[in-house]
Order: structure tokens, then C-alpha cells, then sequence
């Protein structure tokens, strides 16, 4: 990997040998920091002038040797090689620099991508380079660039998020999932997209969204406030809500409106990772409507759950499952 920084600050690197370099950049810190210190070199000494610095130097030579001899002989003659030295290795270090410089391709820093994940139990507040915010739920991941592109500005996301895109008119702000993909300018939205979950929804509090699916956005859907759009037998369905409580994970709370007991077991195993064996087919009958808060787990939902219909769990630690009678 050395020999490929090398070759790629020379101009000497191939379209597959840059792709294999800026790959394991992401995952390994050392080459990384590596690369960026060579870039900081390139830099600093960019602004070195690399043509005519000998001529210049030898003739500020000749000039001192002319001032000094009509001055006075009485300057030691070692004295005089010495300055003769010092110049000479500085016109040479110059020339050997600016040399080597000129054969640089310096290009624009390179794009490295971070990623952050919230806890099982838990949310996080992530603030982008461009001034967006952005919510995570538990148990999700986005993967984002360290700067954007100058015409669009793309995220990756595995999990819930409701995102406050900083508007930008000249650069689109593209959440790719999965399931789908969202597109807007500037607004606030919400995204339900878990890999491991079949369910996906977009959700628009204010502004404009467009949700597409793949790489063509021909067959995209446009949403205004209060609209949502999600998953149905593969395709992307548009349909209206007035009841944004399901948003208010942000907030710390965990609410369900006349949802099945089926759906919210598989909401609480998402959100606090532990495998729930429902056993007591009986519940999936009913359907329930509470808030709950985040931080008090997922036993103390079931608890408030038991008051409603009655029924039995119990929690294997050392299996991190959870079965109800």
C-alpha cells in the first residue's frame, strides 16, 4: 500500500490501483493517516517557484561577492566559501523540491466515509458537515462522507432516523436504504428502513420528498406534509397520516396507536435487540395503544402491557430471550 501512495501522488496510479487504496483507507487508520500526511506535505511545499531559483541564487551570490570585495578584503577566505555553501544547498534543496513537486497530482482531499451507531435502548443526535441533524433510533446505522460532493449530498442509513436537512438547492440530500431511496432539498422527514425488518416508511413533517426505488427515480413518488410513503408487495404505496406520535422516539418515547400485539413484539425486539417467543397466540387477537418511555427497557413495556390482557413472561439472561405465556 506504500508503493501505491507513492505512485499516487506521482501520477503513476492506475483506475484499479486508486479504488484498491482509497478501499483499505476506510479500514485501516495507520495507511490512512499516511496518506493524509503526504497530502499535507504536497500542500505546503506547492507554493515553492520552481523555475529560475538557481539563476536568482547565483546571482545574489555574485552580488554579495562584488559588495564585499569593494568593501574590504579583510573577510577571511573560509568565510566566503562558507556563505558560498549555504547558498549553493539552498538552490540545490530548492531545485530538488520544486522538481519533485511538479511531478505530484494533487487532486481534491480524498472522500473518507464515517459511520456512527446507537445502542440497543437508545438514541443519539448527529450533526453533518453541511448543518443537517440528524435522529438515530436505536440500533441504527448512517454512514456518511467526511465532506460532500458540490452536486449532491448522499447518506446511507440502516435503521430508523428523522432527518433536518439543511436546505441546499444546488445539491440534493439523498437517503439511500436498502428498500428505497429519499431525495429532497430541505425538510424534516422520518425513515423506518431496518435491514432486518420487512417494514419500510417514509414519513414528511414539512417540505417536499421524492422516494424511489433503485438507481432510476422514474417511477418515484412525491409527498407534501402529513403524507407518507411505504413498502407494499414490493412497491411504494403513498397514503396520509394525522397522528405523528410513532415520531415521538426522538423525543425518548416509544408510542403505539391500535397496533397488533404481533407488531409491537417485533418493534421491541428491534429496538432493545432480544429474541421474543411468543407462545400465548391468544394476544394476537388484541390490539393496543400506549406510550412508553426509551430508557425503561423492554420488561417494564410488557408490565404495562400485562395490565391490559393478562399474561406471563420470562427473561433468560445468559440467551437474551424473552418468552410469553
Amino acid at each position: 500500500m506504500h508503493e501505491l501512495i507513492t505512485k499516487y501522488f506521482y501520477g503513476e496510479i492506475t483506475a484499479k490501483e486508486k479504488k484498491q487504496l482509497f478501499s483499505a483507507m476506510e479500514t485501516d487508520a495507520e495507511l490512512k493517516k499516511e496518506f493524509l500526511s503526504v497530502q499535507n506535505l504536497c500542500a505546503l511545499t506547492s507554493w515553492i517557484p520552481a523555475e529560475k531559483d538557481e539563476s536568482v541564487a547565483v546571482g545574489k551570490l555574485l552580488e554579495f561577492k562584488q559588495a564585499r570585495k569593494e568593501k574590504s578584503f579583510a573577510i577571511p577566505y573560509k568565510h566566503i566559501l562558507g556563505y558560498v555553501a549555504t547558498i549553493c544547498v539552498a538552490v540545490f534543496s530548492t531545485w530538488m523540491i520544486s522538481n519533485r513537486i511538479n511531478r505530484f497530482v494533487v487532486e481534491e482531499p480524498v472522500i473518507m466515509y464515517e459511520e456512527f451507531t446507537t445502542p440497543p435502548g437508545q438514541r443519539a443526535l448527529v450533526k453533518l458537515h453541511d448543518g443537517t441533524t440528524v435522529w438515530l433510533n436505536a440500533r441504527s446505522t448512517l454512514r456518511y462522507p467526511n465532506r460532500f460532493e458540490k452536486n449532491e449530498r448522499k447518506v446511507e442509513l440502516d435503521g430508523e432516523a428523522f432527518f433536518e436537512v439543511e436546505r441546499n438547492e444546488k445539491a440534493p440530500f439523498v437517503v439511500s436504504t436498502e428498500k428505497a431511496n429519499i431525495e429532497v432539498l430541505g425538510t424534516k422527514f422520518n425513515v423506518f428502513a431496518y435491514k432486518e425488518h420487512d417494514e419500510f416508511n417514509t414519513s414528511l413533517v414539512e417540505g417536499s420528498v421524492k422516494v424511489y426505488q433503485g438507481d432510476s427515480d422514474s417511477n418515484a413518488l412525491t409527498i407534501s406534509p402529513h403524507e407518507c410513503v411505504f413498502l407494499s408487495n414490493g412497491k411504494l404505496v403513498k397514503s396520509y397520516f394525522d397522528n405523528s406520535d410513532f415520531m415521538l422516539w426522538k423525543e425518548g418515547v416509544y408510542a403505539f396507536d391500535d397496533a397488533s400485539f404481533s407488531d409491537i413484539i417485533k418493534k421491541l425486539e428491534l429496538y432493545y435487540d432480544v429474541t421474543i417467543v411468543q407462545k400465548n397466540k391468544q394476544l394476537d387477537r388484541y390490539r393496543f395503544s400506549g406510550k412508553f418511555r426509551q430508557r425503561d427497557g423492554v420488561e417494564s413495556v410488557l408490565q404495562i402491557l400485562q395490565k391490559v390482557y393478562s399474561f406471563s413472561f420470562v427473561k433468560d439472561e445468559d440467551r437474551n430471550c424473552i418468552t410469553i405465556r
